[in-house]
C-alpha cells in the first residue's frame, strides 16, 4: 500500500517541496506562460496605453478641472472711516458738573427690632374703627350677688341720703368735706336693673342690644327735647349741637361701635369715646329767621308775647318774698329726690322761679309798677361787661385765637327781669351796648330773651 499522507508522496511529510503554482512565473501569470495582457501584466500596467490618453483627469500632476486648489481665507479687516461731513458744525465743550465728595455716613447703632403688638380690638384700624369694642364678662356669680345684695342696700343708701340732706339743711353747716366725684350721691350706678340681669349673665351681644336700644332711644329724645328749650353748644355758624353720654355699664358687652350703630337709626353720629363711656353728638342748623320788633319800633302792647306781662297782685308778693325762704328749698329737695335733678326743661327753675318767686331787687318794680323802675332793674342786669366769657384756647374743641379771632357773647335776660316793662324794652336797653338778638336761638319772649354781641378776643 502506498503511503500518500507522511513522507510516501509528494506533499506528505518529508517528501520533496512541491513547486509553487503562484510563484514568480508560475500559474497561468506566471514566468513563462504567455500573459493574455502582455508583458505589461494587464491593461494598466507601466508602459501599457491609456485608453483615456495622456490627459487622465486623476493622473498624478494633472490639473484638476472642477476648482482651484484649497487656499486659506484673508483675515479681517476693518473697512475705512466714512469721510468727514463738509456740513457739520462742530460741537461746543460741554462742562463736565463737579461731583462733591461722598460723605461717610455713620453707621447707626443696632437696635433690637420692637416684639409685635396685637391690636386692641378697638385701636386704629381695627374692626371697631377706633371705638372700643366689648368689655370683659363679669363673673355671673359676682352678678348674682350684687343681684341679690342691692335690694337691702340701695334703700339703705337712700335713706342716709336724704337723712344727710336734712341735717345740711336745717344746721346750715356746710358739712364734712366729701370726695371730688359725686359718685356716691348716684345710687343707681352700683343698681342692676331686672332688665339688665339677662344681658349681664349670658353676655351675648344680641341681649345687650335688646338692652340698650330703648336707653339710647329715651336718652335722644330727651336731648332734642332739651335741644328744643334752648340747651346745646353753639357753633361759629349758629347751629346747635347736643351730646349724650352712655356708661359702660349700659353697654358693656355689646361695644362702644354698637352703641353708636343703634344711634345712627335716629340721625346721631359717635363723638370721642373712651374706654369707660360712649358719647354721640348730632348738630342742629340754626332756626329759620322770626320776625321780632325792633328796638326802635312803636312800644308792643300790653299783654303780647313782646309787650308789658301782667303784674302778681301786690298784696300777694310781700307773702311770697317770705314764704319763698322755706318752700323753695324742699322743693328743690323734692325735685331732687323724684327727678335725680334732671329736667326735660333746661332752663326749668327760671321759668319755675319766674311764676313762684320774687327777685328781691326786682320787688320794688313790681310792686309798684313803675316803667323807670323796671328800666332801672333791666339796666342794673344787663351792666357793661355781662356775658358768656370766651373760651380759653387750650380747652378741648377750642381753636387758637389765632384761628378764631371773633368770639361771641351771649347772654340770657329771664322774664322776672322784665316782666312789667315787656321783652321789647329789654332790646332797646340791650341795643345800646351793641347787643342784638341771638340768631341761633328761637325767640321766647313769654320766658326769656337771649342776646348775641360779637367781641374780638384779646
Amino acid at each position: 500500500m502506498t503511503d500518500q499522507g507522511y513522507g510516501g508522496r509528494a506533499g506528505g511529510h518529508g517528501g520533496a517541496p512541491q513547486p509553487n503554482p503562484y510563484a514568480q512565473g508560475g500559474g497561468p501569470y506566471g514566468q513563462g506562460a504567455p500573459n493574455p495582457y502582455g508583458q505589461g501584466g494587464g491593461p494598466y500596467a507601466q508602459g501599457a496605453p491609456n485608453p483615456y490618453g495622456q490627459s487622465d483627469p486623476y493622473a498624478q500632476g494633472a490639473p484638476n478641472p472642477y476648482g482651484q486648489p484649497y487656499q486659506a481665507p484673508a483675515p479681517y479687516q476693518a473697512p475705512a472711516s466714512y469721510p468727514a461731513n463738509p456740513y457739520a458744525q462742530p460741537l461746543p465743550p460741554q462742562p463736565v458738573p463737579s461731583q462733591p465728595a461722598p460723605v461717610a455716613q455713620p453707621v447707626p447703632a443696632y437696635q433690637p427690632a420692637p416684639a409685635p403688638q396685637r391690636p386692641a380690638p378697638g385701636g386704629a384700624g381695627g374692626p371697631l374703627g377706633g371705638r372700643p369694642g366689648p368689655a370683659p364678662r363679669r363673673n355671673p356669680v359676682a352678678v348674682l350677688l350684687q343681684f341679690t345684695l342691692q335690694w337691702i342696700y340701695a334703700p339703705l343708701w337712700i335713706a342716709a341720703l336724704v337723712a344727710l340732706f336734712a341735717l345740711l339743711l336745717w344746721s346750715g353747716s356746710s358739712g364734712p368735706s366729701g370726695p371730688s366725684s359725686d359718685a356716691w350721691l348716684k345710687v343707681n350706678r352700683t343698681f342692676i336693673p331686672p332688665r339688665r340681669l339677662k344681658a349681664e349673665l349670658t353676655g351675648r351681644p344680641e341681649d345687650w342690644e335688646r338692652y340698650v336700644t330703648p336707653i339710647v332711644e329715651r336718652r335722644i329724645r330727651d336731648a332734642e327735647r332739651r335741644h328744643a328749650f334752648g340747651d346745646g353748644a353753639v357753633e361759629e355758624d349758629f347751629s346747635r349741637v347736643m351730646h349724650v353720654k352712655l356708661a359702660l355699664r349700659l353697654y358693656r358687652g355689646l361695644g362702644a361701635a354698637g352703641v353708636v350703630r343703634i344711634a345712627e337709626r335716629y340721625g346721631w353720629q359717635g363723638g370721642a369715646s373712651d374706654e369707660g363711656r360712649v358719647r354721640l353728638r348730632r348738630v342742629f342748623p340754626a332756626p329759620a329767621p322770626v320776625a321780632a320788633p325792633g328796638p326802635l319800633d312803636p312800644p308792643a302792647a300790653p299783654g303780647t308775647p313782646w309787650g308789658p306781662q301782667p303784674s302778681r297782685p301786690a298784696l300777694l308778693l310781700p307773702f311770697i318774698l317770705v314764704l319763698q325762704i322755706a318752700y323753695v328749698p324742699l322743693c328743690g329737695v323734692f325735685s331732687l329726690l323724684l327727678f335725680w335733678g334732671r329736667h326735660a326743661q333746661p332752663d326749668y327753675w327760671d321759668r319755675w322761679g319766674a311764676r313762684w318767686a320774687v327777685g328781691p331787687r326786682a320787688f320794688w318794680a313790681e310792686l309798684t309798677g313803675s316803667s323807670a323802675a323796671w328800666e332801672r332793674h333791666i339796666r342794673r342786669i344787663l351792666k357793661p361787661g355781662r356775658g358768656a366769657p370766651a373760651k380759653k384756647a387750650d380747652e378741648p374743641g377750642v381753636p387758637s385765637p389765632v384761628v378764631r379771632a371773633v368770639v361771641p357773647a351771649r347772654t340770657r335776660v329771664n322774664l322776672a327781669t322784665y316782666r312789667g316793662a315787656g321783652a321789647q324794652e329789654v332790646l332797646r336797653i340791650a341795643a345800646e351796648q351793641g347787643w342784638v338778638l341771638d340768631p341761633a336761638y328761637t325767640p321766647e319772649p313769654e320766658a326769656c330773651v337771649r342776646l348775641y354781641k360779637p367781641h374780638r378776643a384779646a
